[in-house]
């Protein structure tokens, strides 16, 4: 098992992996999520960008603004005014999603590091859904990076776990979440290191097959006459982003989309689509089918759903590594049904 008190070499693989110096491995994603909100004071402030029926939101609002009496104001856009009318004389900290759901907006990444640093606040990326496939935002010199171990999966089925990736030449920020892990014991007992060395050493493998099963979904459902729009990863502002080259030409492991019809056709969609998903990974590659509106906001009224961008034909998906014929053939079938 990793070491409780000294760090491994696989976490230094971990941390490679993200472009960072040191990666620490927690019981879960949000543990992760809870022991670096600690790297601030309590009644802090904090600007997020964050999909608001994320793990993430959920800890700032139900937990942590109770708790630890920390505030929280929310951008929607990072454009530097955005980020910057959104700052308070007790800001320490900015928390952004490199993917944030549903629409999966990517937000200018190198705008707000920089800010970041010239305000001299703690920057996060929480870079699940891209992963570092995607992107990496420790080169865009935040300082931390948090994301659910799952995310590493694409085709294996692994224990729950999350990580911090810590940028270089940021030691005191490492040693502080190393002394919280410690005292909190929110270790990844349940992973070891050669379960870590395997996944790293595979990652990029499975993720070309992931991206080119996205792909292939992407093309179906755009060509599709019973759904609307197909969302995947958009950068707000392209033009401005100073983004590693090619990687726009990569996919992340989840789209959105809409589907024609009212709440009684997405709902009956949505039942076909979960039975779709029993038939395992090797059959069907879906590994998330997310309704916003029905899993997460069923008692919010519909004109506020729809005022936050949940409406009732939204759907997200998230794909592994399994057989993507399969998937589309069975979508195609449904998709026919309930026309």
């Amino acid at each position: 098992m990793l070491e409780k008190d000294n760090l491994t070499e696989e976490n230094n693989r971990l941390a490679q992996l993200e472009q960072g110096g040191v990666a620490h491995l927690f019981s879960s994603y949000r543990s992760a999520i809870s022991s670096v909100l600690e790297l601030v004071e309590h009644n802090s402030h904090i600007v997020a960008y964050v999909d608001k029926s994320g793990a993430a939101y959920h800890i700032f609002e139900n937990v942590r603004r109770r708790t630890a009496g920390l505030k929280f104001s929310y951008i929607d856009e990072t454009n530097p005014k955005k980020i910057l009318n959104a700052f308070s004389d007790d800001t320490g900290l900015i928390w952004i999603e490199s993917i944030k759901a549903p629409y999966l907006q990517m937000p200018d990444l190198e705008a707000v590091a920089c800010i970041a640093k010239e305000k001299a606040v703690i920057s996060i990326c929480d870079n699940t859904l891209a992963t570092p496939y995607l992107l990496q935002p420790l080169k865009f010199d935040f300082d931390v990076v948090v994301s659910d171990g799952q995310s590493l999966s694409a085709g294996f089925n692994i224990p729950e776990f999350g990580y911090a990736a810590v940028g270089k030449d940021r030691e005191f920020l490492s040693e502080k979440l190393k002394f919280l892990k410690n005292t909190l014991g929110s270790h990844a007992n349940d992973v070891g290191e050669d379960f870590i060395k395997n996944i790293i050493e595979t990652f990029d493998g499975r993720m070309e097959i992931v991206c080119a099963n996205m792909s292939e979904l992407a093309r179906f459902l755009k060509l599709n006459s019973n759904v609307k729009d197909v969302y995947l990863p958009t950068f707000e502002k392209c033009e401005e982003a100073n983004l590693v080259k090619g990687t726009l030409e990569r996919n992340a492991s989840a789209l959105s989309f809409r589907l024609l019809g009212d709440l009684e056709r997405a709902l009956a969609f949505k039942q076909k689509l979960l039975s779709l998903n029993n038939f395992g990974e090797e059959l069907s590659p879906l590994r998330k089918i997310l309704h916003p509106a029905s899993d997460l906001y069923a008692n919010v009224p519909k004109e506020v759903r729809n005022g936050m961008g949940i409406t009732d034909d939204l759907f997200q998906l998230v794909v592994g590594g399994g057989n993507v014929k399969n998937l589309i053939d069975g979508l195609k079938q449904e998709l026919i049904e309930i026309a």
